[in-house]
């Protein structure tokens, strides 16, 4: 398994999350009319976030297979 990659993913979701932009401190710009921009940007990195985890798991059950073939 690439902990390095892992890592730097981890880290640059992490910093996604936890930095405050302009756009999600400020007064509310919205998209469509009626979803406000920083909940939208939320909504994309959790799914971005899940997506992350579902890979992570994917790549430690091929990597635990691959250490029981051996």
């Amino acid at each position: 398994m690439n902990h390095k990659l892992i890592g730097i993913i981890f880290v640059i979701l992490y910093l996604l999350g936890a930095v405050p932009f302009a756009f999600t401190e400020g007064a509310q710009a919205y998209l469509f009319g009626w979803l406000p921009l920083s909940l939208a940007y939320w909504w994309v990195l959790m799914i971005v976030n899940l997506i992350f985890v579902l890979w992570v798991c994917k790549r430690f059950v091929e990597s635990s297979k691959e250490e029981e073939e051996e």
